[in-house]
């Protein structure tokens, strides 16, 4: 009885398998679609894909049966999309078998996004066939929208990221983020697919006769209205180098620089992660685990110190390592004296600052903040139960001759189940619980909107930047948070070792060129074993490394102070459709209701 009810729940909206037969090819096409649309990405960097790959999938959902199955076509394609996307993820099986699954389930949660935007396409073609496809355009922008939110948010794969290697096609991101580059893509996919249809339909009548019978249950392509979509996107591509020309024409005048020119070290010491995760096993000795960090921090310094030596105007004034270039869970506990002390007169020596990424432990006694390096052991054995912990993955400062800045950078978006437990992260007892339970130690997010400042030698202004640690790179609000707080460049650290030779470093680098546009910052950003770069703030990559290389780069950047209309708004473009969307599908669902109570 009980599992008849729960069918009678569930059937509505599981799968038709067996009626759908006969639309077999549909499902076809939206894999070879997802495929296609996936070489658009590193490794093949193929972008014309992204303005062509989704035809064959719109086509699919435009002669689906019904809603549901339009639904089910849109969670097969963005499964797939996505899985293909990120199987370089599967690597990191070496570190938990739990990886292959998760990977599964990440491309099953994704695709769902897809699903929502087919199922609302399909809507909006029946509900209004010759001018649905501006809801059909907003739908996927909207979709994309809503992907990146929450602490599950994963703004990875959008259309408009396959424009990264094109930045006279990119500025419009100064305005509208990476969303108004994929309505753009979007739309010449969707115009691609009806102008398609729309000859093979009137192929089709003209053999059977029947001129002027477009389309299945209702549906129908305007041909005038394909007219007015290619006048449409022609606007599109009006406005894309308006902004081109706009942006390089802001770029040329002197007054858009608020500093002279810094000249930055990136240093990237090529450390194979599967080493460096060494440094934290418990089953290995004290003597081997100081020795592994010694050989890294030795391999790091060495790098370093062609950047700071030589003529003094091409010294670098700023010097930049990776995230975790101090693999040691103690830095700021127990050996805080010693690395102290080492990273003074480190920074004194070199004659420049230096960031750098370690972990950041603060510790808790009776509620009370313990200083770092004033951690009482004889007490805290005595008295375990007064102690807590507050893990952070973090960015230090270490400034010459005043050594390591007060204020630390605390990364503020944890990776989800890798770095912190999602939604739950601040509830410190179910983290710690849930922890347990999985064995891993989840770490805290921290709050603040950092900003460091890099004085001038000649007493001119100072280069205030702000630092975002590995995937914090990804999200275009916390780089806006950044600038909003005065920062006028940005520096990403990250450690992409854990991705090795695969398409996931290149795949995360492009996240970079966004944040540059976006912001109309330079992006210094520095990577364990790559890909390492300094993006320009028209998102040119002016200087890089090569993936898996012991490699430094030294070059010049500059402040910039203005506020673009996307650093100041944010996502009012993206909102703005998904407002419409909104309107929509309410729209439908009163519409609905009003013709159920008319019957």
């Amino acid at each position: 009885m009980k599992l008849s009810f729960f069918l009678s729940i569930v059937r509505p909206v599981l799968p038709e398998w067996a009626a759908w037969k006969r639309e077999r090819r549909l499902f076809a096409l939206a894999i070879a679609s997802a495929l296609l649309l996936c070489l658009a990405w590193p490794r093949w960097n193929l972008d014309a894909a992204a303005a062509l790959a989704l035809a064959p999938f719109l086509w699919a959902v435009a002669r689906a049966r019904s809603a549901k199955q339009a639904f089910y076509l849109g969670w097969l394609f963005g499964a797939v999309f996505y899985y293909v996307l990120v199987i370089w993820l599967n690597i990191l099986v070496f570190y938990s078998w739990l990886i292959p699954p998760a990977i599964l389930s990440l491309a099953i949660y994704l695709g769902l996004f897809k699903a929502l935007f087919a199922w609302t396409a399909w809507h909006a073609m029946r509900r209004a066939p010759r001018r649905g496809y501006w809801i059909v355009a907003a739908a996927w922008t909207a979709a994309e929208y809503l992907q990146s939110l929450g602490d599950l948010g994963f703004p990875w794969g959008y259309l408009g990221h396959a424009l990264w290697r094109r930045p006279a096609l990119i500025q419009l991101a100064t305005w509208t983020g990476v969303y108004g580059l994929s309505a753009v893509l979007f739309w010449c996919n969707h115009l691609v697919c009806d102008a398609a249809g729309w000859m093979a339909e009137r192929k089709e009548n003209g053999r059977s006769g029947r001129e002027g019978q477009t389309g299945r249950e209702g549906w129908s392509i305007w041909p005038q209205g394909l007219l007015v979509r290619a006048g449409c996107l022609v606007l599109f591509g009006g406005a894309m180098a308006a902004a081109h020309w706009s942006a390089g024409h802001r770029a040329g005048r002197p007054d858009f620089y608020s500093t002279a020119p810094f000249t930055v070290g990136i240093v990237q010491p090529n450390i194979a992660q599967r080493e460096k995760y060494r440094c934290y096993f418990s089953n290995i000795s004290d003597e081997e685990r100081a020795g592994l960090q010694g050989k890294f921090l030795t391999k790091t310094v060495q790098l370093t110190w062609p950047l700071v030596q030589g003529d003094v105007a091409a010294r670098c004034r700023l010097l930049i390592w990776p995230e975790t270039a101090v693999p040691d869970t103690m830095f700021n506990t127990v050996r805080w004296g010693f690395y102290a002390t080492f990273f003074r007169d480190l920074a004194t020596s070199f004659g420049a600052p230096l960031l750098f990424g370690a972990d950041n432990v603060v510790i808790r006694r009776d509620g009370q903040v313990v200083p770092p390096g004033q951690l009482d052991l004889a007490d805290y054995h005595r008295r375990y139960a007064l102690y807590s912990f507050e893990p952070y993955n973090s960015a230090y400062l270490a400034e010459p001759i005043r050594g390591i800045h007060p204020r630390v950078y605390n990364k503020t978006f944890l990776v989800p189940f890798a770095e912190g437990m999602p939604y739950i992260q601040r509830i410190r007892p179910l983290v710690n619980a849930l922890g347990a339970l999985i064995g891993m130690q989840p770490f805290l997010a921290g709050t603040d909107q950092t900003v460091y400042e890099v004085a001038a030698d000649d007493g001119g202004a100072p280069l205030r930047f702000g630092p975002l640690i590995c995937y914090e790179s990804c999200y275009p609000a916390l780089s806006r948070k950044r600038v909003r707080a005065g920062a006028e460049t940005l520096v990403i650290i990250t450690n992409d070792g854990w991705y090795e030779r695969t398409a996931g470093p290149a795949q995360h680098q492009l996240q970079a060129v966004f944040r540059a546009v976006e912001t109309r910052r330079f992006v210094v950003r520095c990577a364990n074993t790559g890909i390492s770069c300094v993006v320009s703030p028209l998102g040119r990559i002016e200087a890089e490394t090569a993936l898996a290389q012991d490699a430094v780069i030294r070059h010049a950047v500059r402040g910039v102070k203005e506020l673009t209309f996307y650093a100041r708004w944010g996502d009012v473009f993206a909102g703005l459709l998904l407002a419409i969307v909104a309107g929509f599908l309410l729209a439908e669902w009163f519409s609905g209701r009003a013709g159920k109570q008319a019957r």
